[in-house]
């Protein structure tokens, strides 16, 4: 795929998106659509994120923000299309780490006591497993076998970028054959971080922007070309896609 305007693209984006969140509002109560509204503000605000660190040359910890995006873009849009499903599930995690905090802490709280759901907290292996099959009843999904987002996002940044493990700090370390230094900043990272944060921003604003009668289709114009692979004709754009499947 052609990665190299990313960053363009995604200030396009976000000045699209930017420019109709006015728009984004509902008479209470509204708990889905606000919420996914509310989901589709705060992957804008770590895309942007993303692109300051890239800006300055840090990839390695914009893929921490990653990670986090691609978490926000699953909930949003299993609450926007799973309804009061989702509520359930996502309001259970918040509670159970509430109260694990407060026992942790020994506040010597119960939060939500009434509360009669299912606690528990998030699964995203599961999470985007459910996803994807909502996602199936909507839209072509398919890509390679065994392949999903979770591989993709979650478990790559977990391993190259979120924890301290191996990885992210012998990434400090220049091997040399006299002797052996540590480096200020590691090597940046050889793909564009930006890319599927991007693709899953508009996704999900596709999504919410229909949702609130708006017309999210014109944002296929920002990232069309980034869906084409390179030497290819331009003229033969792809429609935008999650990447639940690996694309």
């Amino acid at each position: 795929m052609n990665t190299t305007n990313a960053g363009d693209a995604a200030k396009d984006v976000l000045q699209h998106i930017y420019g109709h969140v006015a728009e984004l509002k509902s008479k209470p109560p509204a708990p889905v659509r606000q919420f996914a509204a509310a989901g589709l503000m705060r992957c804008c605000a770590l895309l942007k994120g993303i692109l300051g660190l890239e800006d300055v040359g840090m990839t390695a910890l914009a893929g921490i923000l990653a990670r986090q995006h691609w978490e926000t873009w699953l909930v949003s849009l299993y609450v926007l299309l799973a309804g009061d499903e989702a509520i359930q599930v996502v309001a259970g995690d918040d509670i159970y780490w509430k109260r694990r905090l407060s026992g942790g802490l020994r506040l010597d709280r119960e939060y939500h006591p009434d509360w009669a759901g299912k606690i528990a907290k998030l699964n995203y292996k599961a999470l985007s497993d459910r996803v994807l099959e909502l996602l199936r009843e909507r839209e072509s999904v398919d890509g390679p076998a065994g392949v999903t987002g979770y591989d993709v996002t979650y478990s790559y940044q977990s391993l190259f970028s979120l924890h301290g493990n191996l990885a992210t700090i012998a990434s400090h370390i220049v091997y040399g054959e006299d002797e052996w230094t540590v480096a200020v900043e590691t090597a940046p990272a050889s793909v564009d971080v930006a890319l599927t944060p991007v693709l899953h921003t508009v996704h999900l604003a596709q999504y919410v922007f229909k949702e609130f009668g708006l017309n999210g289709d014109v944002m296929d114009r920002f990232v069309s070309h980034l869906l084409v692979a390179e030497g290819t004709d331009n003229k033969a754009r792809a429609s935008n896609r999650p990447t639940t499947s690996g694309e």
